[in-house]
């Protein structure tokens, strides 16, 4: 395992970075903190690593300062431990400071009991590590045990519509010309049935919906079914469609519950909000409560469901052109959300 992980470190320090285009999100290289990057997948976490990874190198540090590794790499295997990570790299590097070295892990969550290894490199070898991940749940309840204290954490969601203009090099600030104003009122009804996923940006139409099909279908066996262990996967599609199909709307466990009874299929209550707080960890889609000064009123009321991103509607085909009004409405709280994320102002989200 270790001459695996030496040709994948070494490889990486031989080639180039990929080519990719900015993200409007400022996270610092050298705060002391462990970095946590966490968000849907396809949205660019990965390609925002090279964005700081760029930026360093920039600085002056060199490529052989830099440790990256992608856990979804199938050749990794670490039945012998973790320990042998840093053992590869230092033997590559004799000569390197370990204090010096910069640490990227991506898809952390691929690990068992990554917090304690990353942890231990913590407090022992290098404060400059910078993690990414894919569950919101797993990842938050993690960092507020093992790394509370040490870490902080950002969100990178697919591409906001000033940054999908960017990404197609039009300038969202220049509403004056003709030209450019129609450029960016025709690519915003294409943002909004199809959404931000950076991937979907320069594809041909017709493609898109598999795409995100594809996406969808990613999270459900892996980051759902896989993760957790989920074996009936009519039910967990049943409740991720009917969720999906009830964005912008209340939605009501009971409802979901007697629907479920209605076809013969047997599950208890709890079982069904076990399996909402699952699929709510993997950025799919979220809920909203209704504002209300008594706690026990805003926890007993029914929640409004939200996507992330408008695309999850078009990957299982719930996009016609009278949903144009719930489009906005969706629209809209991607873009308060990370406004309002954390202060308990005009919603108080779970997650």
């Amino acid at each position: 395992m270790k001459q695996i992980l030496k040709t994948i470190i070494k490889d990486f320090h031989l080639r180039p970075l990929p080519l990719f285009k900015p993200r409007r999100l400022d996270v610092p290289l050298d705060l002391g903190k462990i970095i946590t990057l966490i968000g849907p997948r396809r949205a660019g976490k990965t390609w925002y690593l090279f964005q700081l990874m760029a930026s360093l190198e920039k600085a002056g540090i060199k490529r052989s300062q830099i440790l990256y590794l992608n856990f979804e790499d199938e050749r990794l295997d670490f039945e012998a431990g973790y320990d042998q990570i840093l053992d590869a790299y230092l033997e590559l590097y004799p000569d390197r400071a370990p204090e010096d070295l910069y640490i990227f892990f991506d898809e952390i969550q691929e690990i068992p009991e990554w917090e304690k290894y990353v942890r231990r490199l913590y407090d022992t070898i290098t404060r400059k590590i910078f993690l990414t991940g894919s569950n919101a749940k797993l990842l938050s309840t993690e960092i507020a045990g093992s790394l509370r204290g040490r870490s902080l954490f950002f969100e990178i969601m697919p591409l906001s519509f000033p940054e999908f203009l960017a990404f197609r090099n039009i300038d969202s600030k220049d509403i004056y010309s003709t030209k450019n104003r129609a450029a960016i009122q025709g690519n915003f009804n294409e943002y909004l049935t199809w959404g931000g996923y950076p991937e979907l940006v320069d594809m041909e139409t017709r493609f898109k919906a598999d795409v995100l099909q594809e996406y969808f279908n990613v999270m459900l066996f892996r980051d759902l079914m896989d993760r957790y262990g989920l074996r009936d996967v009519s039910i967990l599609k049943y409740l991720i469609k009917g969720l999906i199909g009830s964005f912008t709307k209340e939605f009501s466990v009971n409802k979901l519950y007697n629907d479920l009874k209605s076809r013969g299929i047997k599950i208890g209550k709890d079982s069904i909000y076990q399996l909402i707080d699952h699929i709510f960890s993997i950025y799919m889609v979220t809920c909203v409560e209704k504002y209300d000064p008594a706690i026990v009123k805003r926890e007993m009321s029914n929640k409004k469901i939200y996507l992330y991103d408008n695309g999850i509607a078009s990957a299982i085909r719930y996009t016609f052109s009278e949903d144009w009004g719930k489009l906005l409405e969706n629209l809209v709280f991607t873009v308060l959300r990370p406004q309002c994320r954390g202060t308990g102002f005009l919603f108080k989200e779970r997650v």
